[in-house]
């Protein structure tokens, strides 16, 4: 399982136990506004990303999230640009 097949897991879990949004509801084409999550609530995943996985979204880049799909690519980009500093 990949690093980001794992954040993605745990982004599941906190929808479930948080917004009651169980993981067949989210599509990659799911805009977040529409499944109720909100600026917080992108917040609080990017939180968990940071404690968790030690991945740093910035609040820039977390504002221009509108769809699980963009918080996908958002994710993969980070994982990217750690690797390839770690190298």
């Amino acid at each position: 399982m990949s690093i980001v097949d794992e954040i993605q897991r745990d982004i599941f879990d906190y929808l479930d136990s948080h917004y009651g949004i169980e993981r067949d509801e989210i599509k990659s084409h799911s805009a977040l506004n529409e499944l109720g999550i909100d600026s917080l609530g992108l917040l609080a995943i990017a939180d968990i990303v940071r404690k968790k996985y030690d991945i740093v979204l910035d609040d820039e880049r977390i504002a221009s999230v509108r769809t699980f799909q963009d918080f996908t690519d958002l994710l993969q980009r980070k994982v990217a640009a750690r690797e390839r500093a770690s190298r």
